[in-house]
């Protein structure tokens, strides 16, 4: 469960505020930057600092759109700390210092922030040069590490894509990337959990696997028709062996079936008849209704999904 936190937090306010809150009237301080109806709340905001080729967008919530250079934290950071040309970038983020916003330190000091990839609650960050996946922290997964590439991110607690239409992630569509290189091969889509590439593994192919294991379940299925043939087949000589008499050398007449034979015989086409038979119909059956469950389309679990597609 969330922890609960207070919907006013007026923790990490400057000092002169916090002095005009207590010199506000009584009957006033309740009302005063509420912020209701979307009025202007009274709110710890932390000091941006801003670089020289930034232009910001703030409407005075600690949410803001700067439009500058590759900057992932501080001013010499990114591509547009070292002087890069051809890395302009927009930076969307609200909440920054996330849980904890402050407009002074503990000395009363006022605070002043970069960006924080880590920190910062929510941002979408567009680049025409960045190192995307170092600046997030992002495993490299079988796609790679992206350095000085044209880079998109979105981070936030809770993240949707919403398609009205339907929703498209495709790779490879052009044959040169944002720095005019040849793109030489197409790379995937990783999807990992937990920011952990270690196992990662392929994801089968719907049809691919349901064609090998329809063929599997076949080849078993043919597998125990084999077995219940020849089982059929070992009845017929059981029953020839249990009536097998010999020639004997006292004027050529034939000798009695041996006495012992008889009885196992019987009990083995007894259980044969009785047990592995009906066992090996009833399989075939299962693999029947196997077959018509999780490989066919109208099958209650049919293993491919109706709306999902990969390839």
């Amino acid at each position: 469960m969330s922890k609960l936190k207070s919907a006013l937090n007026l923790e990490g306010l400057s000092e002169k505020i916090r002095q005009d809150l207590d010199n506000t009237p009584t009957y006033l301080q309740g009302v005063l930057g509420r912020g209701t109806a979307n009025a202007r709340t009274i709110e710890p905001k932390p000091k941006f600092v801003q670089a020289e080729a930034e232009k910001i967008l703030d409407s005075g919530t600690n949410a803001q759109i700067v439009i500058g250079k590759d900057r992932p934290a501080s001013l010499l950071s990114g591509y547009g700390g070292r002087g890069d040309s051809g890395a302009g970038t927009i930076d969307i983020v609200s909440g920054r210092m996330s849980h904890n916003p402050c407009q002074v330190d503990q000395s009363g000091k006022e605070l002043r922030t970069n960006p924080d990839f880590k920190l910062d609650a929510s941002r979408i960050y567009i680049s025409q040069k960045t190192d995307i996946d170092d600046n997030f922290d992002l495993a490299d997964g079988k796609v790679g590490n992206s350095k000085a590439r044209a880079g998109m991110a979105l981070k936030s607690d809770a993240v949707r894509i919403i398609g009205r239409e339907g929703i498209k992630l495709i790779t490879g569509t052009d044959v040169k990337n944002s720095t005019g290189e040849d793109i030489l091969s197409v790379s995937g889509i990783d999807l990992i959990a937990g920011n952990d590439d270690s196992d990662l593994q392929p994801i089968p192919l719907g049809d691919n696997l349901n064609r090998s294991l329809r063929r599997l379940t076949n080849y078993v299925d043919k597998l125990a028709g084999i077995l219940q043939s020849a089982i059929v087949y070992q009845l017929k000589f059981n029953a020839k062996v249990m009536a097998h008499t010999h020639i004997t050398a006292f004027f050529g007449t034939p000798t009695a079936p041996s006495e012992s034979l008889i009885p196992a015989g019987i009990t083995v086409i007894t259980d044969h008849s009785t047990t592995t038979i009906p066992d090996l119909v009833k399989f075939r059956s299962n693999t029947k209704f196997h077959k018509q469950t999780y490989y066919s389309v109208s099958g209650k679990r049919y293993i491919n999904s109706s709306f999902n597609n990969t390839n």
